[in-house]
């Protein structure tokens, strides 16, 4: 089964530390990226792809769809417990810019000092398996949901940010920032509902 907890409590700092990409190549690819993350479970797995659409990144056309499914890919396969995640070679083999991916963490980083102060281990009714998969499930639909939302500008961020709460909550083992994101996601899930109903009608 997929990790749905990290060995031991992570600091945004450290999240953000782990997704910066060394090397020469100008491309990292996505496989590269996950398999980095995944050593540290569910939250870090899912907050690199969120991460990378609630940057400059995301708004290069494909980066949101292919980021969605993505995460909905790893969502699902954390409810059906896979042992590993799997990802298609169409999309583990994509490649984004090792320098915007790095210069975007290098600008979060000042406020993520403040950030971390905030953050603690906390409200651990959280990690029970009922609200694990409450969070699974709702990353898996809002991952969805970014995909056609591409098409409406900016509104796909509110999903993305939304799972980006939620692993780092889950990451850094604060219940109540888990919480934080998974009502947002709710309230993401509403919204881009009722866009995507317009969009259709």
């Amino acid at each position: 089964m997929i990790s749905m907890a990290v060995e031991r409590s992570m600091s945004l700092h450290e999240l953000l530390g782990k997704m910066q990409c060394r090397g020469d190549e100008e491309k990292v690819t996505f496989g590269e990226l996950l398999n980095v993350m995944e050593k540290r479970g569910f939250g870090p797995m899912l907050a690199a792809p969120a991460f990378i659409c609630s940057t400059p990144i995301g708004a290069i056309p494909g980066i949101p769809t292919v980021t969605g499914i993505t995460i909905f890919l790893i969502s699902l396969q954390v409810l059906l417990a896979r042992n590993h995640p799997w990802l298609p070679s169409a999309i583990r083999d994509i490649g984004i810019n090792r320098d915007s991916l790095n210069r975007g963490i290098g600008k979060a980083k000042p406020a993520v000092t403040h950030v971390d102060k905030l953050l603690m281990p906390r409200w651990f009714f959280m990690r029970q398996f009922i609200f694990r998969s409450l969070i699974a499930l709702s990353c898996a639909i809002c991952g969805l949901m970014m995909v056609p939302l591409e098409l409406v500008p900016f509104l796909g961020l509110v999903p993305a940010v939304a799972i980006f709460i939620m692993a780092v909550g889950m990451a850094t083992d604060d219940g109540a920032v888990a919480l934080l994101g998974l009502s947002i996601a709710i309230l993401g899930i509403v919204m881009g509902g009722q866009q995507l109903i317009s969009l259709m009608s």
